[in-house]
């Protein structure tokens, strides 16, 4: 049998070409546009609905930021975990939970979410790797940064995701919390009127940055300026962070370890200002 020339398999190759013309493919175009219209309406629905609806939870003496309308979705998504990442760092307990995870493989949550925040405030890789971790292990916090690295990368059904896992953590702390502290009462659901709305993304992100701005000293110097959560690192904790130890993993690349100076760093930088 003689063999085929290329020209032949070729040919038998383009066997499909006559069978879609260009009404198909605008079809096929058309179709594809709506899906990711439809897509970015619902996650546009639901990230802002919530916000016309929830009351803000907000302490009358805490920072408060107007965003402009036009600002872009991922760029809101970018301020607010900056603005959650600063107000986690900023948590009294913050340098003793670094020393804990930079002296024992065993991390609590909270450990891995305040190493998580600060190597995201300074850039550096290994943030969600940890954000991963602190919500495997339940904390509803590192689910919402999650979802709003997610949403600043424009990545929405994984945000998606995210926000689902966090509104869940959130029920079961609220669950299996005690009633009588602050923290029980900011999260504690209405007995009526828009419990709907209670768990959507904004409004837990509104909760979660009233609860940690309550536990935060004012005087803290943990950013150059306590004030604005949008600032850089104080400068020996940036450098502290930069200097961290790394370890590889087949699928997050990049781990940044945890070290007894950064929680030195830390505690420097926490201390109240002359």
């Amino acid at each position: 049998m003689t063999p085929r020339s290329l020209d032949e398999l070729l040919a038998d190759a383009e066997i499909l070409q006559h069978e879609y013309d260009d009404e198909d493919t605008a079809a096929s175009r058309l179709r594809i546009e709506r899906e990711i219209a439809d897509t970015w309406w619902r996650s546009a629905l639901l990230l802002e609905s919530s916000a016309q609806q929830v009351k803000p939870w907000l302490p009358e003496d805490a920072p408060r930021h107007r965003t402009p309308l036009c600002t872009a979705q991922h760029e809101q998504a970018a301020q607010d975990l900056r603005k959650l990442s600063t107000l986690v760092i900023r948590d009294s307990r913050a340098a003793h939970h670094i020393a804990l995870l930079a002296q024992s493989c065993r991390a609590e949550p909270a450990s891995a979410l305040i190493f998580a925040c600060l190597l995201h405030l300074a850039d550096r890789e290994g943030a969600q790797f940890w954000w991963q971790f602190s919500a495997g292990a339940g904390s509803a916090t590192a689910a919402l940064c999650l979802y709003l690295m997610h949403m600043q990368r424009g990545e929405l059904r994984d945000a998606e995701h995210w926000a689902h896992e966090a509104a869940c953590l959130e029920h079961l702390e609220n669950q299996t919390s005690p009633h009588d502290d602050l923290v029980s009462l900011l999260r504690r659901p209405p007995s009526q009127g828009h419990r709907g709305s209670w768990y959507t993304p904004q409004s837990m992100i509104n909760r979660t940055m009233a609860i940690l701005h309550s536990g935060v000293a004012a005087s803290t110097r943990v950013v150059d300026n306590p004030a604005l959560a949008d600032q850089p690192l104080c400068q020996s904790l940036a450098v502290a962070v930069q200097r961290l130890e790394t370890k590889s993993d087949a699928d997050y690349g990049t781990i940044p370890k945890a070290s007894f100076e950064l929680a030195a760093r830390l505690e420097d930088c926490a201390a109240p200002s002359p």
